[in-house]
């Protein structure tokens, strides 16, 4: 009987044990292989696998540390819910790589002084308790830090966006150098002090190049380091300057195209906005046909920006008074020529803008391709791939404009329905606009002097000009105003972003900021289905 009670005694023991090296091996396995079952449509609750690739590539320990508070209002636990579960899940796949670790400030003073010094501020939140409304304060920060460098979170409260500031500042504080990013000065002001901008623009003065693209300035410096390029004094363009915005084609002069062209030829990536029509404010809305020396430039690369605007039957919508009896109201209204682009009319195979799900061209030129479109053909030495394209209820106007919103919207006689290109990208080996000629004088004029072949300057003395380029990335797009001003909106600054990390950086992150964007626009298109005639504009 005793015999018997110590075999089932031992039994058990054994039971037991294999349960627990069960339970140890399922522990094990899962942190090893993370995965995680996500049935939403954007798989809103797991980490991409852009994130996935950035930790597993860790070489060394990155710290996470987390400040928030204890007690939070009930409307904010699932904020603290979600991001131990994200966090859990960077664990996973960056392993030791990675240490999180969670702390209250209001705990100890040392505790706050830290989160302070680390960009974390104690924040006032709102709660409710006994039908009254009070406010609390508290931390809802991540600091991550590596080394000497750090980068904060102060506030986390858009969880759609989590997982890209999240991945960016660990990639920030782990990676060796900032890339640089180049904006062209497409303006002829002087230096001006930040203290009279504000005063300059308010009197009506013509902006800089900094206060038109101020938004994309402040977006790209969040992962480069941007600095504005004037030309004007015929200096060389940075070589170290990975990626180059030329943001509009007024104001070229032949020196300038020749800096353009070497910074091409040695390596660098261009990223160009042409729209062969610009749209002026002053003295009311008018548009002005642009000569550029510019556009020869790009026909030598191999794409045309035509003297034309295109109109969509899918578009934006502006906001223009009415009169309603006696009163007056804003009413936002079709207008074919702000060009609203879809998923559609991107290209699938391209990482920048397969994500993309809307952006608004304003007032957009065409695009005509100069060289093969088959990049399977082996004949052309630069290969063109459309990027983006209106819908195929498009047109396109030139030399009369007639840009009032309020108007009987239809293709002019004669023109068809069809789709046109607004985007390009050109990749290969490129010729020199420059080849074989005498590099063009700082002061260069289009007059009989300036044709006379003169003694280089002392500063081109031992220059060379680049024959040529291997390899070389051009992407132009038809519209040089698509970014600036109130035209920046979340997915035109997003297109603009992932062509840049694309050609600047790598694809990792284009993913990343492109998944929370969805398009849940109701369509309302100006030209019903299967119809080849134009009818009035329709509101739904």
């Amino acid at each position: 009987m005793e015999a018997k009670k110590v075999k089932n005694r031992t039994q058990l023991l054994i039971y037991i044990l294999v349960i627990l090296g069960l339970l140890a091996v399922a522990n094990y396995l899962g942190v090893k292989w993370f995965k995680r079952i996500d049935m939403t449509e954007g798989k809103e609750y797991s980490i991409s696998e852009p994130t996935k690739k950035i930790l597993k590539g860790l070489d060394d320990i990155v710290n996470v540390k987390v400040y928030f508070s204890k007690n939070l209002p009930p409307n904010l636990t699932r904020v603290s819910t979600d991001v131990k579960d994200i966090l859990a899940e960077y664990k996973a796949y960056a392993g030791k790589n990675l240490r999180i670790t969670w702390e209250d400030p209001a705990e100890s003073e040392d505790a706050k002084s830290m989160a302070r010094s680390l960009g974390i501020p104690e924040v006032q939140m709102q709660t409710f308790e006994k039908d009254k409304a009070q406010v609390m304060a508290g931390y809802l920060g991540i600091a991550v830090l590596y080394e000497d460098k750090k980068e904060a979170l102060p506030v986390v409260q858009n969880l759609q966006n989590l997982e890209y500031d999240l991945t960016m500042a660990v990639m920030k504080v782990s990676r060796k150098s900032v890339p640089k990013i180049g904006i062209l000065k497409i303006d002829t002001l002087p230096p001006i002090p930040p203290q009279m901008q504000m005063q300059m623009q308010n009197q009506g003065m013509p902006e800089t190049t900094e206060q038109k693209l101020a938004q994309a300035y402040e977006a790209l410096r969040a992962n480069y380091e941007v600095s504005t390029i004037d030309i004007s004094s015929g200096a060389p363009i940075d070589s170290s300057i990975k990626t180059l915005i030329i943001p509009g084609v007024g104001n070229m002069t032949n020196r300038k195209l020749f800096e353009i062209d070497q910074f091409f030829m040695k390596g660098g990536n261009l990223i160009v906005l042409a729209d062969a029509v610009e749209v002026s404010m002053q003295m009311g809305v008018r548009a002005i046909p642009q000569e550029s020396k510019l556009f020869d430039l790009l026909e030598h690369y191999g794409v045309r920006v035509e003297k034309n605007m295109v109109l969509d039957g899918q578009c934006g919508q502006v906001t223009v008074p009415q009169k309603y009896g006696p009163f007056q109201m804003n009413v936002a209204v079709p207008y074919p020529y702000f060009i609203r682009l879809g998923q559609d009319g991107f290209e699938k195979a391209n990482p920048a803008v397969a994500p993309l799900t809307e952006v608004i061209f304003p007032w957009a030129s065409s695009l005509t391709m100069l060289v093969d479109q088959d990049s399977t053909k082996k004949s052309s030495a630069v290969k063109a791939t459309v990027l983006a394209r209106s819908s195929e209820k498009s047109w396109t106007v030139s030399g009369y404009y007639d840009l009032n919103p309020q108007q009987k919207w239809a293709p002019a006689s004669g023109a068809t329905l069809n789709q046109h290109n607004i985007a390009a990208h050109l990749k290969g080996d490129f010729s020199s606009y420059f080849a074989g000629k005498s590099i063009p004088s700082v002061n260069d004029a289009d007059d009989t002097l300036s044709q006379i072949k003169l003694q280089p300057s002392p500063q081109d003395a031992n220059r060379q000009i680049a024959p040529g380029n291997k390899g070389g990335n051009l992407v132009v797009i038809g519209d040089g105003d698509f970014v600036s001003g109130q035209n920046a909106i979340q997915g035109n600054l997003a297109m603009l972003l992932n062509l840049v990390d694309w050609m600047s950086l790598d694809n990792n992150l284009i993913a990343i900021r492109t998944r929370s964007l969805k398009d849940r626009t109701i369509e309302a298109d100006l030209l019903k289905e299967n119809s080849s005639k134009p009818n009035m504009i329709r509101i739904a």
